[in-house]
């Protein structure tokens, strides 16, 4: 069983950082994970676009199964009573009280990936706005038991100077997102809620695969990704060789005290949680 000490599950997404957060300066991250475990070698879904991606780690299926891509190209809400729910609406189903939120850059998260859940807190606005917003969530919601976050800059700038270690504009922005993730984590901290958090630190996908300026394709430099998290009872000797982007959301679960479906594509790493 997992250990009570974690009162609440945080991931912070960074969109389009692939496995290139090594090539970058990221001193927040460093000494955020320091303690925790992580891995450049874990992949993403096919095919590796936003919305797939984003779409498995919090329904924990594979993209043919939960089709957020599609209800984001259709420009319609995720059916709230679909057979591939996010974690969000389990969470409510297990626990109606419980206090959740999503802020993200790219607004079709919220909307085509989430579904609409009664007393959740949705919040879209530029990574610049977002951040601050988030330390004013947290300081007046001390009881909130899932975050998500989507940092959208890192993907912006890869399509538009190219993705990967040849590209400075590219790596400065990760250095930013970075940034960003510390003033969250300080926010935390100042609340008094990082150290009985599970925070999770990943992206999506990558770039550069055949095309410099794009995602999509099967390459590695498209599909492998970088996953991170630290909180109580995380062993940071825990092997993560074959993760996948989905077993984020059995990770969530699991934290939060509650089972992982059985249908599910998404596994839980062993012994990555006491």
């Amino acid at each position: 069983m997992v250990s009570k000490a974690i009162k609440r599950v945080i991931i912070l997404g960074i969109d389009g950082a692939g496995t290139f957060i090594r090539e970058a300066q990221t001193p927040y991250l460093n000494i955020l994970l320091a303690g925790g475990v992580q891995t450049h070698l874990a992949r993403t879904v096919y095919p590796s676009n936003s919305g797939e991606c984003w779409g498995s780690l919090l329904h924990g299926v594979v993209p043919n199964r939960h089709e957020s891509h599609v209800h984001i190209q259709k420009n319609r809400s995720f059916p709230a009573d679909s057979m591939a729910p996010s974690i969000f609406r389990i969470l409510r189903e297990a626990r109606p009280d419980s206090t959740m939120a999503a802020f993200v850059s790219w607004k079709p998260i919220i909307s085509g990936v989430i579904e609409e859940i009664d007393g959740m807190n949705k919040y879209a606005a530029s990574d610049e706005e977002l951040v601050p917003a988030i330390g004013a969530y947290l300081r007046s919601n001390p009881g909130v038991e899932l975050l998500f976050v989507q940092l959208d800059d890192v993907d912006a700038a890869g399509h538009r100077h190219g993705y990967g270690e040849d590209s400075t504009e590219y790596l400065k922005a990760i250095t930013v997102a970075d940034k960003q993730i510390g003033e969250i984590s300080k926010a935390l901290l100042e609340a008094g809620m990082l150290e009985d958090s599970l925070l999770i630190i990943t992206t999506d996908h990558g770039g550069g695969g055949l095309d410099a300026f794009n995602h999509g394709s099967d390459a590695p430099r498209d599909m492998t990704i970088f996953w991170g998290c630290r909180g109580p009872g995380i062993n940071p000797e825990a092997n993560l060789s074959g993760l996948s982007i989905m077993d984020t959301a059995a990770v969530a679960l699991h934290a939060l005290g509650l089972p992982i479906p059985r249908e599910w594509d998404a596994k839980l790493p062993a012994g990555l949680l006491d």
